[in-house]
C-alpha cells in the first residue's frame, strides 16, 4: 500500500513538472540565453530599441518552432493553398457563416508573400494581428502582444532569411468575432 502511494506521488510530481515545463508562457518558452530582453531577467535593463538590434536568425528559427508557426504556414512558411479546416471553430463563425481560412505565404516573395512588407509592418502583424494594409488578420491567428522586440524581430529576420517561394494563396474569409447583437 505504501509503494502505491509513493508511485502515485512520483507520477503526480512528474506530470506536474511536465505540464509546467511544456506550458505556454509569455515568451513562448524562449529562455534568457536566446532572449536577452525577455521578462525572466529583471536585472537586465535593456532598452527595447536595443533589443531590436540584438535580434538574430537562429533565435527567430527557435521562436518559429517553439510557437508552432509551421503547423499552419508549413515547414517552408509558404502558406497553405488548401482550406484550413481541422476544427469546427475554423469552419463556422459565431453567426454560423462559412469560414475559409488559408494561412498566408510568409516568405520574401514580393508578389505572393511578404517581400514588400517592411520589417516593422511584419512585426505589427505578428504582435497585433494587423496587416500591412491596416486590416485585421483572422482571429484564428494567435497574436503575441507580450513578445519582446528581440523575439519578434528575430522572427522577422528568420523569415527574411528563408528561401522565397512563389505560391498564390487564396485570401481568407474571416469570421465575425461578434454577432450583430453583440456589436
Amino acid at each position: 500500500m505504501k509503494w502505491t502511494n509513493v508511485v502515485m506521488a512520483l507520477t503526480f510530481t512528474f506530470a506536474a513538472a511536465s505540464v509546467w515545463a511544456c506550458g505556454d508562457d509569455d515568451n513562448g518558452g524562449i529562455v534568457n540565453k536566446a532572449n536577452p530582453c525577455g521578462p525572466d531577467d529583471p536585472e537586465t535593463e535593456i532598452d527595447e530599441s536595443e533589443c531590436k538590434e540584438l535580434a538574430d536568425v537562429d533565435s527567430g528559427r527557435q521562436a518559429i518552432t517553439t510557437r508552432g508557426c509551421q503547423q499552419c504556414h508549413g515547414d517552408d512558411m509558404a502558406g497553405q493553398d488548401t482550406r484550413l479546416a481541422t476544427k469546427e471553430s475554423y469552419t463556422k463563425s459565431i453567426t454560423g457563416e462559412e469560414v475559409f481560412l488559408y494561412p498566408p505565404n510568409l516568405t520574401n516573395d514580393e508578389e505572393t508573400g511578404v517581400g514588400k512588407w517592411s520589417d516593422d509592418a511584419l512585426a505589427v502583424a505578428i504582435r497585433a494581428g494587423i496587416d500591412n494594409e491596416s486590416q485585421t488578420l483572422c482571429p484564428q491567428m494567435r497574436h503575441f502582444s507580450t513578445m519582446s522586440d528581440f523575439e519578434v524581430y528575430s522572427i522577422v529576420m528568420y523569415l527574411r532569411s528563408i528561401p522565397k517561394v512563389t505560391k498564390n494563396i487564396p485570401r481568407s474569409i474571416c469570421p465575425p468575432t461578434k454577432t450583430a447583437e453583440q456589436q
